[in-house]
């Protein structure tokens, strides 16, 4: 009889203070690119949601509505050069990995 044996295994960070440090900012600039992202997206699907609800309003069955309305959403490329432009270089104070702090976005919750 073949019996199978599952290991598990715990690991845990010790960073040093400054890795801990490294650690918080490259959080923190990943959570601001995601957030400035998701900041860019939302209005595109916002507006998709209100022409499809146009759409139905005006009599149009909603199947039929989602596949008519094209909103252009931006790509993840013309994301990220905005991005780039945004954010700066390192030391400037929109850099988020540049020490001086997360840059909020507005309508986001800042994470603890």
């Amino acid at each position: 009889m073949w019996r199978e044996v599952l290991r598990a295994f715990k690991f845990a960070l010790d960073p040093t203070p400054v890795q801990a440090e490294a650690l918080a900012r490259h959080t923190g600039a990943a959570w601001w690119a995601f957030d400035y992202a998701l900041a860019v997206k939302v209005p595109a699907h916002q507006r998709w949601q209100a022409e499809v609800a146009g759409l139905v309003a005006q009599g149009a069955e909603e199947a039929e509505a989602r596949r008519r309305v094209q909103v252009p959403v931006p790509s993840k490329p013309q994301i990220q050069k905005r991005l780039n432009e945004v954010k700066g270089g390192p030391g400037s104070i929109l850099a988020p990995h540049s020490g001086s702090g997360n840059i909020r976005v507005p309508g986001r919750r800042r994470r603890r």
